[in-house]
């Protein structure tokens, strides 16, 4: 498959200024050799938006002559303009608005004197050449800044493959596939075309992009509404509906009978009858929803935990019943087939024939586009179903007929160094015969998600687009993944059952077809060497080149959190000997084995007494001031002898993660850490920002600060007295490094990283206004106008909440440059 590129032109949905425009001869203008001249092109539509009229391409001579193709939204139709005359016109179906390809030509030809016009290779519009043999002009796409041609209509179009050609040879060549920047290389070497407000298509089908972040009570479950391009969060009292076209997100009453909403309940969409179902395998209940209604259908009375984890399930439009296969529970894996019968309100056991299907969840289940045949992948299980026999991964793939009950085993996979599981949806493109999935390690909390493409008949897949984060918890975590033939956009939900009856939502899009993986690059910065990915990798490149730790229990899951992968560990983020104080108190030993719940809430704080201390200016802490913060209401023989007491209990633990050295200086404790046998975020975080503060830190810098703070504020879940001012210390450097990054950045070609940079302040700072400023005005350039709004409100909501008044910059003024 080809890679995705282009450029995409901002147009009437933003501001006149901007809006892109495409020059293909910024310095001199192109001068027309004699014979026959082509420019052709590839154009598409972008779908779903109000208007469409406007320039799609302008040559312009010295002599003020022009050729123009201008699309006209009322007739729907391309016009072939020559002069102030319309020679001709190509109309378009309303299928080529929702993003296919066009191929246009436009031929001018000195021998016969004629200017013609095609569009997909068919001869749309002919007329009199106006420009004189030798002429020279200009060629832009687009908006148009050029003096007494000026045009600001911009098409909302897609732009790729510009090629311009003499007696059919090739003189340029602009693919668009550039990532950033207002430049677009020539292939031929030639001179650089330049944009204005670019948007640069490939990163869309690279990186994803988070949609929605959601926080709700008790055990929500999603569906996907793929005819409105809506996804659905069920929660116990509450439909949430998002919609993937504007980004609006609507919370609407569902009740329950009893407000119940069991752990291990599951949705769907029924895109026939127009309404959610959601499904509780162990009461065998089915509950309806047809949304914009405030009840559902059944109530459920689950006390125990389900028996059915992670199963998978599918609505089968051949006969318009619910399908769950596998699933895990009570120390069993599951390998049964189970139906409900809509119009029967009834369950059943489907005997399954053909060959073996093992006990597994975790497992991968996609459609085809027939609805008659399930494609299942991956899983973790054995081969008689008890976890306590041989529990392993598997890697076969294998179709199950609803018609005829059939496994038929199509391949497995080759056993890969580091073991992996499947998101519980995959995505079938039957005419491919491709699939595309979501994998993930299972050994670490703190995972990533890897978008796959495999195929249905052959042991293979390729690595696609970038990782997402993950937090794995075997039972508490749950995955999935859907296509929107709409927006034409791959969608991965994730959702974490947290503490405190708290679960987080997250849906992100890719645009399809997404991009293969891209390799990353070392740089090496003015400060040391860190790993700058080019573009985000994760999880996938230790997919296939490190060693495997250790498998899931399946029934008591191991949480083995690390810092989060957003990208692959940089060398100062390793997964063992480490300690973690950006977001919650974490440490891991030298096997990384997680230990954090060896350092008792006295051990705890003695050891971040001294190594807070010692590494924010080197100084270490007195013995007065120790036993003042653990031990105030002791004498002070009695605080010693604590003392003495505690520090070999924290030194025992100490050394199961690497080299410590607790030493006292004239005065005072300090605590080291032998180079290169520990890591310490906070003390890697320290030297990163020690440098003056008037000084603009470079990238490398900034992406190795970010990489840190992304797990949370610092110490989030702790807290004492003492340790207030180091965290306003903490939070004052991190947000003053990005703030003086961000106030020189590109705004056009470190987009993403400038949100990135946005989205890090407010982990500290919920009401820093710079931080709102540049999040507003970035979304809003990158044309995500919902998603800037819902900012702005979020944080004049949670300013009122604060400081009991109306915060005082409105939204269109936040915009303003």
């Amino acid at each position: 498959m080809s890679q995705s590129h282009g450029l995409e032109f901002s147009s009437h949905e933003v501001v006149p200024e901007h809006r892109t425009a495409l020059d293909l001869t910024p310095g001199t203008p192109y001068c027309l050799k004699g014979g026959q001249t082509e420019i052709s092109f590839q154009l598409a539509f972008r779908p779903h938006l109000e208007t469409y009229f406007g320039y799609i391409l302008r040559m312009l001579t010295e002599e003020r002559q022009n050729i123009d193709l201008v699309y006209n939204q009322r007739t729907m139709t391309i016009h072939f303009v020559i002069g102030e005359t319309i020679t001709g016109s190509a109309p378009l179906d309303s299928s080529l608005l929702t993003g296919q390809w066009l191929r246009l030509r436009v031929v001018l030809d000195a021998g016969k004197n004629t200017a013609s016009f095609y569009c997909n290779d068919k001869l749309a519009g002919s007329g009199k050449l106006p420009f004189a043999k030798g002429s020279c002009c200009r060629i832009f796409f687009g908006a148009i800044k050029h003096e007494g041609f000026q045009t600001l209509d911009v098409p909302p179009m897609r732009l790729r493959d510009v090629r311009l050609l003499e007696n059919g040879a090739v003189k340029r060549f602009y693919p668009l596939n550039e990532s950033s920047g207002q430049e677009a290389r020539d292939a031929e070497s030639g001179p650089s075309a330049r944009a204005a407000n670019p948007v640069w298509i490939k990163p869309r089908h690279q990186q994803w992009e988070n949609r929605l972040t959601l926080e709700t009570t008790g055990t929500p479950s999603v569906a996907y509404n793929e005819r409105d391009d809506q996804l659905y969060v069920v929660t116990d009292d509450t439909l949430f509906t998002y919609s993937f076209r504007n980004g609006a997100l609507r919370a609407d009453a569902a009740a329950r009978g009893n407000r119940i909403l069991p752990a291990g309940n599951q949705s769907v969409y029924d895109p026939h009858r127009h309404r959610l179902i959601n499904f509780y395998i162990d009461e065998k209940k089915v509950a309806t929803l047809t949304p914009g209604a405030d009840r559902w259908s059944n109530t459920f009375y689950a006390t125990l935990l389900t028996e059915w984890w992670q199963a998978n399930k599918f609505y089968s439009p051949v006969d318009s019943n619910l399908y769950i296969i596998g699933g895990y529970g009570q120390l069993h894996y599951k390998n049964g087939v189970q139906r409900y019968r809509f119009n029967e309100d009834r369950w059943d056991s489907i005997p399954s024939h053909g060959d073996a299907f093992s006990p597994r969840y975790l497992a991968g289940l996609g459609l085809n586009a027939a609805g008659d045949t399930a494609f299942i992948i991956g899983g973790y299980g054995s081969n008689t179903g008890d976890q306590a026999v041989n529990p392993r991964f598997t890697y076969d793939m294998l179709a199950y007929s609803v018609r005829t009950g059939v496994f038929t085993q199509l391949y497995t996979l080759p056993q890969p160094e580091h073991h992996f599981c499947f998101a519980n949806s995959l995505v079938i493109d039957s005419a491919s015969r491709e699939y595309y999935g979501l994998i993930y390690p299972t050994d670490r909390f703190q995972s990533s998600l890897q978008l796959v493409r495999g195929s249905l008949s052959k042991p293979e897949f390729q690595l696609m687009g970038d990782s997402l984060p993950y937090q794995f918890y075997d039972i508490g975590s749950f995955a999935d993944l859907y296509y929107s033939p709409r927006s034409r956009q791959l969608i991965a939900v994730t959702i974490w059952n947290g503490k405190d009856s708290m679960s987080g939502v997250r849906a992100w899009s890719l645009d399809f077809p997404p991009n293969a993986l891209q390799p990353v690059v070392p740089v090496r910065s003015s400060t040391g060497w860190y790993w700058v990915l080019l573009v985000p990798v994760g999880m996938a490149v230790w997919l296939l080149f490190r060693k495997r730790k250790r498998k899931p229990s399946g029934g008591v899951p191991q949480q083995v959190p690390q810092a989060l992968e957003t990208s692959e560990p940089a060398p100062g983020m390793p997964e063992r000997s480490a300690i973690f104080l950006f977001g919650q108190f974490e440490a891991f030993d030298r096997e990384g084995n997680d230990i954090t719940k060896q350092f008792t809430p006295l051990l705890k704080e003695l050891f971040l007494l001294l190594m807070v201390h010692s590494m924010k200016d080197g100084k270490g802490i007195s013995s007065d001031s120790l036993y003042e913060a653990l031990w105030s209401d002791k004498a002070p023989k009695d605080a010693k002898n604590n003392f003495s007491v505690n520090m070999v209990k924290l030194k025992g633990v100490l050394e199961k993660i690497g080299g410590f050295h607790i030493g006292k200086e004239p005065g005072r404790w300090k605590l080291d850490v032998l180079e290169g046998s520990a890591w310490i975020d906070y003390e890697a975080f320290t030297k990163l920002t020690q440098r003056p503060g008037s000084e603009r830190p470079d990238k490398a810098t900034v992406t190795a600060v970010l990489e840190i703070v992304q797990r949370g504020a610092f110490l989030r879940t702790t807290h004492y007295e003492w340790l207030d001012d180091v965290k306003f210390q903490v939070a004052d450097a991190v947000t003053g490094l990005l703030l003086r990054y961000m106030s020189t950045a590109d705004r056009q070609t470190e987009a993403d990283f400038i949100l990135r940079a946005a989205n890090a302040i407010f982990l500290f700072d919920n009401l820093n206004e710079e931080a709102l400023t540049y999040k507003c005005r970035i979304l809003n350039q990158l044309g995500r106008h919902s998603l800037a709004r819902d900012a702005y409100e979020k944080f004049a909501k949670e300013y009122r909440e604060s400081y009991g008044q109306e915060f005082g910059t409105a939204f269109v003024d936040l915009l303003q440059h």
